[in-house]
């Protein structure tokens, strides 16, 4: 597994203040605080084979930060509408509330903080491609070093282009005078270069690692993010455009998709609870994920551990959790929140009950949890997440998880294959990717009677019980508000239970103000309703 921190010694060296090669003044502060500075330089670094690498490490460390350990569970899960933001009251960060009930304005810091990390990854990235070129070195090894590092520019800006849609393309480490970069005028031109560098990095790539290497992005990540892309710009038939429809591509991504399939790589993992222990970490089933090292450090983003357990645990004197992230169920008070109609279609009487993957992924009064009986009083809606919690004594710090957050999973490209089969009209075929996974689900607990297999739907039929499958299996994996949003059920699902997204506004959020304010090119093109 990668220890990010361990063996990196640049972090952002000479542009230690750009980010994507863009200033982040907004949060000179807290990036100073929270990167180690070097004595190193860009002129006495780029020399070695090891610094390459370290380059590279650098390049993979803005994954760990907030954007996957806390932006993740609140653009994709909260603003979804299978989570209320928890925690003791509609004070404790109302920002979250504010994107919950789609009255976020350009200025939130969220937004802010999003944009920069993932920017900062962009950037460091383009130090590798930039610089790693001219050293002398094993020639294999600098081309997988310039694939991981086209991989993960790609999954930084796949990361931007869902929350904001267009966004400067830099590829590039910038002078100062030269950031001030503007949108691309369609979209096209963000998902030309994300498929540039995967399609390269495919070429590249291993099909897996071994020892301390485990983790690295693999030929088949790549592909995987590549359909991914793809899906995204594809849109089911009656589904209006949405921000990041170019053309159907869905014989490409059956194409990609299937080659992961076939690769024999990668397998559904009998255990489905397994996944979010850390017995579970880099089996067969993860595609791609954040690797997290507990012990690496002091609190939160000077470790190489995640915060995602602190966010999520359960909010009780006995446990250290913030309870964040409440998922939505009938026992949610009435009118909770002022909000009458929360708990219609809500996530927990979204699963049968005999699913295993509702006792998997949802906490309820009676369940147990390090040694205790789950309480009501826990979380405000009475339920609480009990996916990627594991037992405190294996945490290194209350903030300092090592558990992975997986970013794709082997039963997301399955799904995929399901999706874009049954999009071309060929519908017999899709069922067999979607009941392998209602499949593993059913297995995972002895006795268990459902999901059963689907047979003889027809193509409307099974795109609805796709996009039901992926709330089940992906739960509270920050898939949410974006399946909703590219399939077109946005404004059906959220407004009947109280949300109110208005169609042709919040679809993408707001380019941060902050942004916009110091980059003259980014004036007047603000996204729409903002």
């Amino acid at each position: 597994m990668i220890n990010y921190r361990k063996t990196i010694q640049l972090s952002l060296i000479a542009g230690g203040l750009l980010a994507g090669g863009m200033v982040l003044q907004a949060c000179e502060e807290e990036f100073l605080d929270r990167k180690p500075l070097s004595d190193l330089t860009t002129a006495n670094f780029y020399t070695t084979a090891e610094d390459a690498l370290a380059a590279l490490n650098a390049a993979y460390d803005p994954l760990q930060w907030d954007v996957h350990s806390r932006m993740d569970w609140i653009f994709g899960d909260v603003v979804g509408g299978d989570t209320d933001k928890g925690s003791t009251d509609d004070q404790d960060y109302a920002e979250i509330l504010q994107f919950q009930y789609f009255t976020q304005v350009a200025s939130a810091p969220l937004l802010m903080d999003f944009w920069s990390q993932s920017y900062d990854g962009v950037y460091r990235a383009n130090l590798v491609l930039e610089r790693v070129p001219e050293i002398e070195m094993d020639e294999t090894l600098k081309a997988r070093i310039l694939g991981e590092a086209k991989f993960l520019r790609a999954q930084y800006y796949f990361d931007l282009v869902k929350a904001y849609g267009r966004v400067p393309i830099i590829t590039s480490v910038l002078n100062p005078d030269e950031v001030f970069v503007a949108r691309p005028a369609s979209i096209e031109e963000n998902w030309n270069q994300m498929e540039q560098d995967l399609r390269e990095a495919i070429e590249v790539l291993p099909e897996s690692y071994s020892g301390a290497d485990v983790g690295r992005a693999t030929k088949g990540a790549a592909r995987a993010l590549l359909a991914k892309s793809l899906l995204w710009q594809s849109t089911p038939e009656g589904c209006a455009e949405t921000p990041w429809a170019t053309q159907d591509q869905y014989e490409e991504v059956v194409e990609l998709t299937n080659a992961i399939i076939n690769s024999g790589n990668y397998r559904l993992m009998p255990d489905f609870e397994e996944l979010f222990l850390l017995e579970g970490e880099n089996s067969p089933e993860i595609v791609f994920a954040v690797q997290a090292v507990g012990g690496t450090g002091g609190w939160a983003s000077e470790n190489d551990g995640v915060m995602l357990n602190q966010w999520l645990s359960p909010r009780t004197a006995d446990i250290s959790g913030w309870g964040f992230s409440t998922p939505i169920g009938p026992n949610t008070p009435d009118n909770y929140g002022g909000n009458p109609d929360i708990k219609v279609n809500n996530i927990y009487e979204a699963f049968e009950p005999c699913d295993p993957r509702l006792e998997y992924s949802i906490l309820e009064p009676g369940d147990e949890i390090n040694g205790l009986t789950y309480a009501a009083s826990w979380s405000r809606t009475g339920y609480s997440i009990q996916k990627f919690l594991i037992p405190e004594d294996q945490l290194t710090g209350a903030g300092n998880s090592p558990l992975n957050i997986p970013l794709i999973r082997y039963a997301d490209v399955l799904l995929w294959n399901a999706e874009a089969l049954n999009e071309l009209g060929r519908t017999e075929e899709a069922l067999e990717s979607l009941n392998a996974v209602r499949k593993r689900a059913r297995e995972s607990l002895p006795g268990a009677t459902c999901p059963e297999a689907v047979t003889s739907v027809s193509q409307a039929e099974l795109r609805d019980i796709i996009i039901q499958e992926r709330r089940r299996e992906l739960a509270f994996e920050g898939h949410r508000f974006f399946d909703l949003v590219r399939t077109c059920r946005a404004s059906e699902v959220l407004n009947a239970m109280g949300r109110p997204f208005q169609v042709g506004k919040n679809e993408l959020f707001p380019i941060p103000q902050a942004e916009i304010d110091r980059n003259p090119a980014l004036q007047g093109d603000q996204n729409p309703g903002f």
